[in-house]
């Protein structure tokens, strides 16, 4: 369950309200106005993992936290005991390379990048963050399973098959694109959260050609 906030006090709050109500981990990605340094985003984590006794998964995404957390900073917040995982969005595969070699082949860390879901896979990564399966689940769970048995010819032909879906739902805006093909396929979702706006006719017609290559909507 996501806990951030703009402050630690705040996240600790959402963090013992979340152990509370039940949640097995938390993920918190930190946010701030102001440029952290890297103390402060060590000391920030390490306050809300005193606070509560879930494991904590750091999630790195810059383009929408503001905060480029490197493998160094990374690696010292894994050395806080229940900070077990880390979900990593840069979408630079290098940085999941470095994060090995810093924080040794032990450490669990998923996948945020859409795009970057094949090389992510080899590179180590345990799994894939991703909101694709809203459109195509048993596309994503076959890639995975290819790469659990090994099969990186099959899971190299499942990941080309489904890029240009990924590609399109990185490229409008996940909130834009899913509700627009949750549209396309039945699903009734209700208007966007302003101030977002749905996708324009052009885009809907798009990626209607990309789902029904893959099979999803009929042509």
């Amino acid at each position: 369950m996501g806990v951030s906030s703009l402050t630690t006090e705040r996240t600790v709050h959402h963090a013992r309200f979340a152990e509370r109500a039940g949640a097995t981990a938390v993920m918190i990605i930190p946010t701030s106005y102001w440029k952290l340094t890297d103390a402060e985003i060590v000391r920030h984590f390490d306050t809300v993992a005193k606070a509560i006794s879930l494991p904590i998964a750091l999630y790195n995404n810059p383009a929408t936290g503001g905060i480029d957390l490197s493998p160094e900073v990374i690696s010292k917040v894994l050395e806080i005991p229940n900070v077990t995982m880390v979900k990593e969005s840069t979408g630079d595969v290098n940085r999941m390379h470095r994060l090995v070699q810093f924080a040794d082949e032990s450490v669990a860390f998923y996948n945020g990048s859409n795009p970057l879901a094949l090389a992510a896979f080899v590179a180590g990564a345990r799994g894939w963050c991703t909101a694709a399966p809203h459109l195509i689940p048993a596309l994503n769970v076959h890639l995975y399973e290819a790469i659990e048995r090994k099969e990186l010819d099959l899971a190299r032909a499942l990941f080309y098959r489904q890029l240009p879906l990924l590609q399109f739902i990185v490229k409008h805006g996940l909130p834009r694109a899913l509700s627009a093909g949750l549209e396309l396929t039945g699903t009734q979702v209700g208007p966007l959260r302003t101030p977002l706006l749905p996708l324009e006719a052009p885009q809907v017609e798009e990626l209607r050609r990309i789902l029904v290559k893959l099979e999803v909507l009929r042509a």
